[in-house]
């Protein structure tokens, strides 16, 4: 099967519709419509071990750039964890 790139011409959207519909776990922690601490904890712990599973087997520079990205990838993790929860109180403030 060849490899399909993650981009197809969007911009970080890394199939997100598609893959988030067949995700087994992000179905699981929606059935109730919220997401719970104990799931996030789960989630992390899913990441961290694919990651311990990838990392022996990449090279030094492929390990440097790879770094790179996941702190990149946790800069947008948080400023999307500060900037949701002003969007819903701006949401909130204009219901009422």
């Amino acid at each position: 099967m060849p490899r399909e790139g993650w981009f197809e011409g969007q911009v970080l959207a890394l199939h997100r519709d598609e893959l988030l519909d067949e995700n087994p776990g992000w179905q699981k922690y929606l059935a109730d419509g919220m997401v719970q601490a104990h799931e996030i904890l789960e989630q992390e712990a899913r990441i961290t071990g694919m990651l311990r599973t990838l990392e022996p087997k990449l090279s030094d520079a492929l390990h440097e750039e790879i770094t790179r990205i996941l702190m990149e990838y946790e800069v947008l993790v948080n400023m999307a964890l500060i900037h949701v929860p002003s969007l819903v109180a701006d949401q909130g403030a204009t219901s009422r």
